[in-house]
């Protein structure tokens, strides 16, 4: 009878911040080395993954994680469709429809791309090229300090696409998160990069209200850094 009730109250506490039985849709998009998805294998790895599974296997969690790409996922954040979504930078807009974790997923640095090894260490950007993923905002500090204009950014709907223009030489700077330019350039030849140290990012799992207690999601991912 005691094992029944045990189990009862782990079993209450594990659903205490999802439906019964719910199976929540967590939106993300391939993002490497953090988020990688294979498109043939339709399959997840890298270091935010690893977050999920463990969140999956510590609160017994069923969660389907979904690849979008992220032009859709910036459109689905305010449409209450799914579940939750990762790896995500806050702002304002955001946090009007959605609840983010406490704790970063993990937290990086913007880098510099380009074909000329000798170019990135200009200070002045105003009359460059520079690619950009569309929706991902160019922190103040960067911004002024190496004089990049709005005018001077052409976004794009993807890292790879970034890429592409960069080696067909349309444009002649990337600046995107360091460690996934790094991750896309490792097969590129002559591609050159620098990180800029003037501002970190950190990015989180934020969820539709109501669906979790985030102070247990917290609780985890705190757990998960600290091992």
């Amino acid at each position: 009878m005691r094992f029944i009730l045990l189990i009862f109250a782990l079993t209450a506490s594990s659903l205490a911040f999802a439906e019964p039985g719910k199976t929540l849709r967590c939106v993300t998009t391939h993002y490497p080395p953090y988020t990688i998805f294979d498109e043939q294998k339709n399959t997840f790895t890298g270091s935010d993954i690893d977050l999920i599974n463990y969140l999956k296997q510590s609160l017994g969690l069923n969660i389907k994680v979904i690849h979008l790409p992220w032009a859709r996922v910036k459109k689905e954040m305010i449409l209450n469709y799914y579940d939750c979504y990762f790896s995500l930078a806050t702002n304002t807009l955001r946090e009007k429809h959605l609840e983010f974790t406490q704790h970063p997923t993990h937290v990086t640095k913007f880098g510099l791309f380009a074909l000329n090894k000798n170019s990135l260490n200009n200070e002045d950007f105003s009359h460059t090229r520079i690619a950009m993923l569309r929706g991902v905002a160019l922190p103040n500090e960067i911004a002024d300090k190496y004089k990049i204009l709005p005018k001077n950014i052409m976004h794009t709907l993807s890292t790879s696409d970034s890429f592409k223009l960069l080696e067909k030489k349309r444009v002649d700077f990337i600046i995107t998160n360091y460690q996934a330019g790094l991750w896309f350039a490792k097969n590129s030849v002559g591609i050159h990069a620098r990180q800029f140290h003037e501002s970190s990012l950190p990015v989180y799992i934020a969820f539709k209200p109501g669906v979790v207690d985030i102070n247990i999601i917290n609780e985890q991912i705190k757990r998960f850094n600290d091992r």
